[in-house]
């Protein structure tokens, strides 16, 4: 990369001063500003040089095929107490210790898939397999196959019988189809459900759905297995485009808000390790779960003490509740099936992230094995978040105002886009933010209008609005699921963490003449994964806690985990689908909010490693029935949560982003407030 020149003034009056960047960074200000490489950082991600010597180790290594498709090469992380070890250390003990490289790889050879190990340092496989638990890796593009569709004469014929002749204006669209039962679907063949939509032109052909048809196709052969179809309905055809000219718009045009730093910014970013007002930690991107933030220390008085090793999206569901043909197969699992890394897109500076904010490039492989640049595709910025505190005492009031580190990466999957926030606030807390926009996924339907009764939302009679919501003439947003699950493997001042509860409860008192009951806590500790396993409880304190550490008033230092933080949709108290319907039999982890399981490299994803057409849960149900020990080790803390979609007209054609929360709380880890030395304004002084 070029280096390029650009004045520290040119920098302040665009309200961006850094001194220190990734070597990839894109600042807004269209300059690059190349930071020191950390080229010895035992977390930074592959470089393209490290892709390309594993491919090629790869290729050379007898096992190749040149139909294999390269599915992930992705960074093997060091042993992590060495890694925190080399975190923690001094610049000195940095600069000469080097940890091993090597790399993770996963491989299909159309429904065979295999998983290895690279070591870079040596140049040499030192790990080949062939996956046999089910499933199979992401599900990729397939021009030949939509081609075979495109040929198929019944296809054509019920296009046709739908008015449909001018074939160039029909999207058909490739899903996976999950798994319902061996009468539905052959998990020996990589099977894909096609439906179709009409292009009218607005630029939002997910609203025009050609309804009641389904092909599925066989991607490995090409071949059309079957076609299923069912009555004509009409094809919503208004125009929904979502890209409108503000100078028709009544609303008064609002005036700008520039966000200005003239003094620069309170961030440091140095390799891919980021400093920022006592927190210190490490972000890079993955193919699968996107942004991965590790190695998480806050200071204490001039001490980094750990928080969390890794932070990250472990895995997603987003089900539809409808049971007709084209939707009771809609049980997405995003980041399994298709990659949430792997559909990450650029930030735009003035919409998706503010004008202050630095955006990073990440590096990946595609299915040759090549490396390529997914650019701008992380952005960290700060934000006003309110007061930290405020109080008035007497004539004196006073208070501080509260400064966020927001971490933010967007994927489009389909037609949906999520964007994924890591929040870091000067109190120690950490919010995980997921906002889900984009377009809701439509149905069509006969109905154009609801008819008002004392059930106008319910209409048993009309079957159009059983699993939707009427968003527009012959259109049903249907009701869904979006479900996320966070891996967080905390480290609380240590490696060896206790997870336990405390309940507020009203204690009954006897013999007292003013009170009845007094407000008291029970506390449980968890000491086998199925003690832990509980569904989210907004009155109970849920605590990491270190065993060995204590703070000076003489309680466990702990960190509290909160599956439901906030947001501006309900929470998705539990999914909505029976216990044996094949989703809950695949994906266990939905059944709860809050798991707890003791480390293992092997456990990364609730859903399982490879679930693609898996009938079997090969994840963290699976796993937690093993009901090992999570006393005083080395655990691993999931949290389940989302949002029950029920649409509304409000969200069509494009869908006000809204967003479900979790959050990790300092819970006695500190000795008091650690934000009284927060400066009394904001304002230049």
């Amino acid at each position: 990369m070029k280096k390029k020149a650009i004045s520290i003034a040119a920098l302040a009056l665009s309200g961006i001063l850094l001194t220190t960047a990734l070597p990839t960074a894109q600042f807004s200000t269209s300059a690059a500003i190349v930071a020191p490489k950390a080229e010895n950082d035992p977390l930074n991600p592959l470089t393209p040089e490290e892709i390309d010597k594993a491919r090629g180790i790869i290729v050379k290594s007898g096992h190749y095929k040149t139909s294999m498709v390269f599915n992930e090469i992705t960074l093997r992380e060091p042993d992590k107490q060495a890694v925190w070890k080399w975190v923690l250390e001094s610049s000195a003990y940095k600069a000469k210790t080097k940890l091993k490289r090597e790399a993770n790889f996963v491989i299909s050879d159309q429904r065979d898939v295999y998983e290895g190990v690279i070591d870079l340092d040596k140049g040499t496989l030192t790990s080949w397999k062939k996956n046999t638990s089910g499933g199979y890796s992401y599900l990729g593009s397939s021009d030949e196959a939509s081609k075979a569709l495109s040929e198929n004469k019944v296809w054509v014929a019920a296009l046709k019988k739908r008015g449909i002749t001018d074939m160039s204006k029909v999207i058909a669209f490739g899903l996976s189809l999950g798994y319902y039962g061996p009468n539905d679907a052959d998990p020996s063949r990589r099977l894909v459900k096609y439906t179709a939509y009409y292009n009218t032109g607005d630029g939002n052909f997910f609203t025009h759905p050609i309804e009641n048809l389904v092909a599925t196709l066989d991607i490995d052969k090409n071949e059309v297995v079957k076609i299923e179809e069912g009555d004509v309905v009409p094809i919503p055809m208004n125009d929904h485009g979502f890209v409108k000219d503000d100078k028709t718009s009544a609303r008064e045009k609002a005036k700008p808000i520039l966000i200005m730093q003239p003094k620069g910014v309170n961030y440091q970013i140095t390799g891919q390790q980021i400093s920022w007002q006592g927190w210190k930690f490490h972000v890079r991107l993955d193919p699968r779960v996107g942004p991965i933030v590790s190695a998480a220390a806050f200071n204490d008085n001039g001490k980094d003490r750990k928080v969390m090793y890794q932070g990250n999206l472990g895995g997603m569901t987003v089900p539809y509740g409808d049971p007709s043909m084209n939707w009771y197969w809609k049980t997405y699992m995003d980041a399994g099936e298709y990659g949430v890394g792997k559909n990450g897109r650029p930030l735009l500076v003035g919409s998706d992230v503010p004008n202050n904010a630095s955006l990073i490039d990440a590096t990946l492989n595609d299915d040759n094995g090549k490396p390529y640049t997914s650019p701008s595709v992380i952005g960290v910025f700060e934000r006003y978040a309110d007061a930290d505190w405020t109080h008035k005492e007497g004539a004196v009031t006073d208070a501080r105002p509260r400064l966020e580190l927001v971490v933010r990466f967007v994927a489009t999957v389909g037609n949906y886009d999520y964007i994924f926030d890591y929040v870091f606030q000067q109190n120690g807390n950490i919010k995980i933010n997921v906002g889900a926009s984009g377009v809701a996924a439509i149905k069509g339907v006969t109905t154009k209008t609801v008819f008002s009764t004392d059930k106008a939302y319910i209409d048993e009679k009309n079957k159009d609005l059983a699993h939707g919501t009427l968003i527009e003439d012959n259109a049903v947003a249907v009701y869904h699921q979006h479900i996320y699950n966070f891996r967080l493997d905390m480290d609380v001042d240590g490696q060896k963490n206790t997870v336990l509860e405390l309940d507020p409860y009203a204690a009954p008192l006897k013999d007292n003449p003013v009170m009845k009951s007094s407000m008291m806590l029970k506390q449980k500790t968890y000491y086998k994964e199925q003690d832990a396993i509980q569904k989210f409880d907004p009155d109970k304190i849920v605590l990491v806690t270190s065993p060995t550490t204590k703070n000076e008033h003489g309680y466990l230092t702990g960190y509290q985990v909160i599956a439901n933080a906030g947001g501006t949709h309900p929470f998705a108290q539990d999914a909505l689908f029976a216990d044996d319907d094949w989703l809950m039999k695949r994906a266990g982890y939905l059944k709860n909010h809050i798991w707890v399981t003791p480390y293992s490299v092997n456990e990364q994803y609730p859903d399982g490693k490879y679930i693609n057409q898996n009938p079997k849960d090969t994840g963290l149900a699976s796993w937690a029935k093993q009901n090992r020990n999570i006393y005083q080790t080395d655990n691993v803390v999931w949290i389940t949560t989302g949002t029950t979609h029920i649409p509304r007209a409000e969200e069509f054609p494009m869908m006000s982003t809204e967003w479900a929360s979790t959050m990790l709380k300092p819970f006695n880890f500190l000795d008091r407030t650690p934000t009284l030395d927060l400066p009394k304004t904001m304002m230049e002084e």
